[in-house]
Order: C-alpha cells, then sequence, then structure tokens
C-alpha cells in the first residue's frame, strides 16, 4: 500500500509541475489582455497558493472544535465511502496546492526575466528566486513530525 501511495504522489508532483507550465502561459496571456500587471498575477497566485496551503489545517481545526462544541460525535467513526472521499478531496487540494506553488515559480521566473536586461542580473534574480522557494519549503516543515 506504501509503494502505491509512493507511486501516486510522485504522479501527483509529475501531473502538478507538467500541467502548470499550460495554465502559467495561459495565465500570463489572460494578464496581457486583461491589461493586468504580472506583478499583480503573481500576488494573486501566491494568494491561491496560501489558500491551499491552509485549507487542509483549517478542516482539522474546524472539525475539532465542532467535536468540542458537540456538533460532531466524537466517537463516530466517518464510513468507508466517507473515508474515501475525504481523501480523495485531500489529494485534490494537495495538487491544486503543488499546481499554485509551481505557478508562483514560474510567474516569478518569467517576471525576472521580462524585467531585467542584464544576463548577470537574470541568472543572480532566478537563483534568488530558487534558494527562497527552496528556504521557504525547508522552512515549512520545522516542528512537524516525520511519520514512519
Amino acid at each position: 500500500m506504501a509503494d502505491a501511495a509512493t507511486a501516486l504522489g510522485s504522479l501527483g508532483s509529475d501531473l502538478a509541475f507538467s500541467v502548470s507550465f499550460g495554465i502559467g502561459q495561459e495565465l500570463l496571456s489572460a494578464a496581457r489582455e486583461a491589461q493586468m500587471s504580472e506583478d499583480e498575477l503573481v500576488a494573486s497566485v501566491l494568494i491561491f497558493s496560501i489558500v491551499f496551503t491552509a485549507v487542509p489545517r483549517t478542516f482539522r481545526v474546524a472539525t475539532g472544535e465542532l467535536r468540542k462544541l458537540g456538533m460532531l460525535d466524537s466517537k463516530s467513526q466517518p464510513t468507508e465511502s466517507e473515508s474515501g472521499l475525504l481523501q480523495f478531496f485531500s489529494l485534490l487540494v494537495d495538487i491544486a496546492k503543488r499546481i499554485a506553488i509551481s505557478l508562483s515559480v514560474q510567474l516569478l521566473a518569467a517576471n525576472v526575466r521580462a524585467k531585467q536586461p542584464n544576463r548577470v542580473v537574470r541568472i543572480v534574480s532566478l537563483l534568488s528566486v530558487a534558494v527562497f522557494f527552496l528556504f521557504l519549503e525547508a522552512s515549512s516543515s520545522i516542528g512537524v513530525k516525520v511519520r514512519r
């Protein structure tokens, strides 16, 4: 079962990476047609990625609070179909989060390429974008227990 989950996780990453290129080009085209600046587009996509990142934890906190208030039965376990539906929803949110983060990186890189006339400055700026997102990824897992 763990092998299937790993394979599906890899497939989700590959899917998010592949699809985000097409979505990124379409978003850039739509922004140009709507006369929206690339900075506004990057900010919008970053907001969506933050929202998609916060949805799973918000759901867990909300259900915990509802159980404390007695609005949800604390002893009842979800049925198999409900559990499968929750896992499917979790997977969809995870893929949307990956696509949004990948889009953010691509749009920032496109913004750097468009605004920097000097090649050396573009390379250094792109490397700094990569380092920034690696730092975000590494710092997001601080204090999280590793599952084995």
